[in-house]
């Protein structure tokens, strides 16, 4: 599980060098996703990761952070999907506004997104073997 964790880490971590990099393809991903289908679809692998962070805390580096961070992960999918169902106009307001922005607020979700992706990754990472 904590080696699922690590490769999860290393995609958030791809995701958030992409939207600091090339924010137009973060920018993409969010135009695609205003859909209730995409919403129960992120709020299922929020979810998920959250379940994976929290039971594979105890033998992180980092166990209480990593905790709350799965907890707070788990309400963020909850939240997702429940928006997916009753508030989908509202989601759709907020997401245009995050667009019309600017690259500046995009990178900066671009460089939120790699913390948390090298956070969970280092706190995640297989230890190292003794030579």
């Amino acid at each position: 599980m904590k080696n699922l964790a690590f490769v999860v880490a290393l995609l958030i971590l791809a995701v958030g060098a992409v939207g600091i990099l090339v924010p137009s393809g973060l920018v993409w991903i969010g135009q695609h996703s205003v859909t209730s289908s995409a919403f129960y679809i992120i709020g299922t692998v929020r979810g998920a990761f959250g379940l994976v962070l929290i039971s594979v805390a105890s033998v992180s580096r980092a166990p209480k952070a990593l905790r709350v961070l799965g907890y707070l992960i788990l309400i963020a999918g909850i939240t997702t999907a429940l928006t997916g169902l009753v508030a989908m106009e509202r989601a759709r307001a907020i997401i245009e506004w995050w667009l019309q922005q600017g690259s500046g607020v995009v990178r900066l979700a671009g460089v939120l997104v790699l913390a948390l992706g090298g956070f969970v990754a280092y706190a995640c990472a297989p230890a190292r073997r003794a030579a």
